[in-house]
């Protein structure tokens, strides 16, 4: 692969480099409205069009790209199209926000692992293996949404040659030789936690009561043996979440991580305010809308999320949380999911706030949940 040779010394990482010698188009924002709507770029290597999200509520001035350990992208298949052949040395999860088509795995020298997917469905590339996505529909293009560390690989090798081209397998994660590897087959772990390497359906996955937040159901799982899990989360209508801070999670497994939610259903807003306070007068908070479809990260401080429809949320996460890789850490918030703020010790106002605008609506509140 050839190196661009444009760059002055050490203004980029080599993450950004490898992005610009690509060509990839790259979206700085901490909400993006629909998902469905992102404009795309030729990404010649893939075959497809595709554009990186690079979503942060603090961007740096200058900075060509923000979050430097994982980043999201969205990318589209042409109709009777693939994503190109490929292996790396990165962890790759996808979920396909439209379209319908299926996707090949393999190891050098073993059989080809070939799965369906539709609309709502969830998988994950095992580390190193080579794979290519084909795209069903003669007529409709597909547009699926990605969540990788490729960052933390450029960064720490510095090689595209390295990342492309190593032929290591890792028989712990991926084994040729399981034919239900892919077949939707899930094993729960515990309360909240199952392990599964194909999603058929987000919205048809059973969740689990978990009130330690405010009301609503929750199920964490694991994909491909891999740092990366799908959270899926939903509260009912006329609720919201206790307002939690995410920066301790982020951290804990001792690799940097970006998160963000995509709604899926529902409408409703965010408040999002600084670390370490609570909102009052003086205090700025943010507000953000969100509709299904909207993706956003939640900021560097506190966010509370909020459901001003007449139906439950539920939103995905594509995110680090295989406590596999946590270790002692990753279980001083288990319960909490990290700092929150009980809502007996909440500001007045956010509960005022959330029902003037269920009133514009016509709608209940229904918080009659006990801390």
């Amino acid at each position: 692969m050839q190196q661009s040779e444009r760059y002055a010394p050490f203004s980029l990482t080599p993450y950004e480099k490898w992005v610009v010698d690509e060509g990839l188009k790259v979206h700085t924002q901490q909400l993006v409205a629909n998902i469905h709507t992102v404009e795309t770029e030729p990404w010649e290597r893939t075959g497809t069009s595709a554009a990186l999200l690079d979503l942060s509520a603090d961007p740096l001035d200058g900075a060509l790209i923000n979050n430097q350990g994982t980043i999201r992208f969205v990318c589209d298949i042409k109709p009777g199209g693939t994503f190109n052949i490929e292996r790396h040395m990165y962890e790759e999860i996808f979920y396909v926000v439209k379209g319908r088509g299926a996707t090949s795995v393999w190891y050098e020298g073993s059989p080809k692992h070939t799965f369906e997917w539709q609309e709502g469905s969830v998988f994950s590339i095992p580390l190193n293996a080579w794979h290519e996505i084909y795209n069903a529909s003669g007529e409709d293009s597909v547009r699926l949404y990605g969540a990788t560390n490729a960052p933390t690989a450029f960064n720490l090798y510095a090689s595209p040659e390295f990342i492309f081209d190593s032929p290591l397998t890792f028989p712990d994660r991926f084994d040729p030789t399981d034919e239900l590897y892919f077949s939707g087959k899930s094993t729960k772990l515990e309360d909240r936690f199952s392990e599964t390497n194909f999603i058929p359906n987000v919205h048809n996955v059973a969740l689990d009561r978990w009130t330690a937040r405010g009301p609503g159901e929750n199920m964490m799982i694991n994909m491909a043996h891999g740092h990366f899990i799908c959270h899926l989360s939903e509260f009912p209508a006329g609720t919201y979440k206790k307002a939690h801070s995410g920066e301790a999670n982020r951290k804990r497994v001792g690799l940097v991580s970006d998160v963000a939610y995509l709604f899926l259903s529902g409408e409703g807003y965010d408040l999002q305010w600084p670390e370490g306070v609570q909102p009052t007068p003086e205090v700025e908070w943010e507000k953000l809308d969100y509709t299904a479809g909207t993706l956003m990260a939640p900021g560097t401080g506190y966010h509370q999320h909020f459901n001003c429809s007449d139906e439950p949320i539920r939103y995905l996460v594509l995110r680090y949380g295989n406590p596999r890789y946590a270790g002692f850490v990753g279980s001083r918030y288990k319960e909490t999911g990290g700092p929150q703020i009980q809502f007996k010790n909440e500001n007045p106002a956010i509960r005022e706030m959330f029902e003037g605008e269920l009133a514009k609506r016509g709608y209940p509140v229904h918080m009659d949940y006990i801390d």
